[in-house]
């Protein structure tokens, strides 16, 4: 082997060697106070009560074992651990409660009390402000949407295709679950372009790695540009990409390939006949993140079993009138509202998976059991703050033919 040889092996072999690895990562998070959450389920409540479960029986517990915190007790516990973080990071602008809850003379539940008020006028705070910002977005967003709609496109599907069942039992179906780090990576916009495949697949590792502290603006430019190989060296018309391919492309690099944002930056405008922008930059080329293993997830139960472990899923459907014009839910029985504005369908769309929510009750007859909270690309105007949760049967109705993917595992430098 000659010197220059020996020279890149080594190279390689180092950059291997020293590149971490990142898994989706599972740990409880307080995704019950983001005003994502909240406005999510101020959409459900006027639909009626939840379904109330009935704890497990303890029988023959031994007196020498320590009894476990009924439901309420570990409410109380997790309220008082959860108010005091808050409490911590927040500025001191009154003096006065901030003395009474340290009272020694207080009893526990009253300086619960004083905390969980303090905390909520804090919230309150925050949450006026969050949707006043959603607000004047949504408004931006309302004038868009006749672009985002001309932006869908016929999802690719494998060949040859298969039918896809639906399983009608869902195991373990938690009261409510969110991702991981879904709600702390800021929500994008794909503009003029039909890049959603591209911003959903980015946002799935994005979300990955600030689980596991690894804060990254990946690059949806190179993404969407990686994701059509026959548009990657001559300029092409085909619109929309899926995120397959693009996964392929990125695990096949012998190093890490996605660049972040800053290196190649993301062009909100279309170019006509040449749908990935050639040439790209350079500094396109400067990676600091790769693909190592995904996963195909066939049905809405899978799709499921993945967000329960903080694993993100891409998934894809054809859109109806109320995907477009909602406030944080998306059921069957409007799915043609708003058709004054729009066809009643439109094309594909793919967008990102990151939760689930037991529906009340009185849904569960037209609906389904479960709604899936997804987040879009079509900035913080959509939904609420960007995110909705979609029912099950308008899922089963609409989603596409071709399986789902979840990101498994990622390399970085």
């Amino acid at each position: 082997m000659n010197k220059k040889l020996l020279s890149l092996s080594m190279t390689l072999l180092s950059a291997g060697c020293f590149a971490a690895t990142y898994t989706p990562v599972h740990e409880k998070t307080n995704f019950e106070d983001a005003p994502e959450y909240k406005a999510m389920m101020e959409q459900l409540r006027p639909y009626g009560a939840f379904v109330s479960k009935v704890e497990p029986k303890v029988e023959d517990v031994k007196t020498d074992v320590p009894k476990e915190m009924s439901k309420g007790q570990r409410a109380v516990e997790e309220a008082k651990a959860r108010n005091r973080a808050i409490l911590a990071g927040m500025k001191t602008e009154d003096k006065k409660v901030n003395e009474q809850i340290a009272d020694n003379n207080l009893s526990e539940m009253d300086r619960l009390k004083l905390e969980t008020k303090k905390v909520q006028e804090g919230w309150k705070k925050e949450i006026a402000e969050t949707r006043a910002q959603w607000k004047r977005e949504q408004d931006i967003f309302l004038g868009r949407i006749k672009i985002y709609k001309e932006n869908t496109f016929v999802i690719p599907a494998p060949a040859p295709k298969e039918k896809i069942i639906e399983k009608k039992e869902i195991p373990s179906l938690p009261d409510a679950y969110i991702v991981g780090g879904a709600l702390s990576v800021p929500v994008r916009d794909q503009k003029d372009r039909p890049t959603c495949a591209a911003f959903a697949g980015i946002r799935a590792m994005e979300i990955i790695l600030a689980q596991n502290k690894v804060e990254r603006d990946l690059s949806e430019q190179y993404f969407y540009w990686a994701s059509k190989p026959a548009c990657q060296s001559s300029p092409c018309s085909e619109k929309g990409s899926w995120v397959t391919y693009g996964l392929d492309y990125s695990k096949d690099q012998p190093n890490v390939d996605i660049p972040t944002e800053q290196n190649c930056a993301y062009k909100d405008g279309s170019v006509p006949q040449n749908e990935t922008q050639l040439p790209i930059t350079s500094s396109c080329h400067t990676g600091v993140v790769k693909v190592e293993s995904y996963e195909t997830v066939r049905t809405l139960a899978d799709v499921i079993e993945k967000v329960k472990n903080d694993t993100p899923v891409v998934v894809s459907a054809k859109l109806t009138p109320n995907y477009y014009l909602n406030q944080g839910l998306i059921t069957l029985a409007d799915e043609n509202k708003g058709a004054d504005k729009m066809n009643s369908h439109s094309l594909g769309h793919a967008f990102l998976a990151v939760g689930v929510i037991e529906l009340p009750e009185k849904m569960q007859a037209t609906e389904g059991r479960y709604c899936i909270v997804v987040t879009n690309s079509w900035g913080k105007g959509w939904g609420a703050g960007g995110f909705s949760c979609i029912t099950e049967n308008w899922f089963t109705k609409n989603r596409s033919n071709n399986p789902f993917v979840a990101i498994t595992k990622v390399s970085g430098e």
